[in-house]
């Protein structure tokens, strides 16, 4: 499991080697070099997407372990508390994404 919470940091991401890997691997088959994690609010809880994009003016950038997450600043405190799971067999398009 890596966690990176350093206070005032807008990120804490839990996730295991098998997602790290599966992440990695969206990486390696980009042109881009981040992970983007958007939020999708409706009633309850947000449903969350991550995909590989860039970097844009508006956004926060975050390493963990290797891995840059970027996220739009107005989902600061929505994206911050995050676990990503990684089971193609078992999860749409590989990856479950929850609040914790």
């Amino acid at each position: 499991i890596y966690i990176i919470d350093k206070g005032d940091v807008f990120l804490k991401i839990i996730f295991d080697k098998k997602a790290k890997n599966a992440l990695e691997e969206m990486i390696k088959n980009s042109n881009e070099n981040y992970i983007r994690v958007k939020p999708f609010i409706g009633c309850g809880k947000p449903a969350y997407e991550i995909y590989v994009d860039f970097k844009g003016e508006n956004d926060i950038e975050e390493s963990v372990d290797g891995i840059t997450f970027v996220v739009h600043k107005e989902y600061e405190k929505i994206c911050n508390g995050i676990e990503i799971k990684y089971d193609k067999d078992i999860y749409n398009k590989g990856f479950y994404i929850r609040s914790i």
